[in-house]
């Protein structure tokens, strides 16, 4: 089965995360570059969580589990050594739609963690569906290798100029012409489909910057282009 890839803003969910071991320091460690709100909840806790809480990271209650832990929780992480606690804790959040990954046991999962490749804004998640971890791997560095260096800040670079843009054109035609242009331009000036393909070479030059001129060049020749045709 395949698993649809939902995007979600982790920054405005608590999550918990059951157990205080390598793998459960492993899940940990994924969320947090994305502002996770992450609850740990362990009877005991490797030294590299205490001090993640310590310096206010997460927040770690070294004790057993209490069902009522699972209260006002978006997703739950089960990660501890108890395999029957992990089922118990599946079963209970399946029924109350809480979304819970088991570690390393599919079947008791609603989700599951894809293979991430990130780079600032940037992110790339990649799942074979939980059947080959190997293929998963294999396909990251394959995606690793084919985007180019640097280009989560060419994405926030062109972020940046979007409300700009909206606020000056009102056409959402013309809006798209001009921000294809823009990306065009920084992935070395290849139009369309070709851009893309360009980039996925391992030897893909890195983006350029734009400057606020070429950006007021390419509103103004667009802007002119569609007044003629109008």
């Amino acid at each position: 089965m395949a698993y649809f890839p939902f995007f979600m803003d982790m920054e405005q969910m608590k999550g918990l995360v059951i157990g205080g071991g390598v793998v459960a320091s492993r899940k940990i460690r994924l969320l947090l570059p994305f502002e996770a709100d992450l609850h740990v909840v362990a009877a005991e806790a490797l030294p590299e969580l205490v001090q993640l809480a310590q310096e206010g990271r997460i927040h770690l209650s070294v004790r057993k589990f209490d069902w009522n832990d699972l209260e006002g929780m978006d997703y739950v992480v089960a990660a501890s050594s108890d395999e029957a606690l992990n089922r118990s804790v599946s079963e209970r959040c399946k029924e109350r739609r809480i979304p819970i990954n088991v570690v390393d046991v599919k079947e008791e999962c609603s989700f599951i963690f894809p293979s991430l490749v990130q780079d600032g804004c940037i992110t790339a998640g990649i799942s074979t569906g939980g059947n080959s971890p190997y293929l998963a791997k294999y396909l990251k560095q394959r995606v690793r290798e084919a985007i180019p260096e640097g280009i989560g800040q060419t994405a926030d670079m062109l972020g940046a100029f979007r409300p700009m843009v909206k606020e000056r054109i009102k056409s959402q035609k013309v809006r798209e012409q001009i921000f294809t242009e823009l990306a065009e331009l920084v992935l070395g000036g290849v139009a369309g489909v070709d851009a893309i393909e360009a980039a996925a070479g391992v030897d893909a030059a890195k983006p350029r910057e734009l400057t606020e001129a070429e950006v007021e060049a390419v509103i103004q020749k667009h802007v002119k282009n569609n007044a003629q045709i109008g």
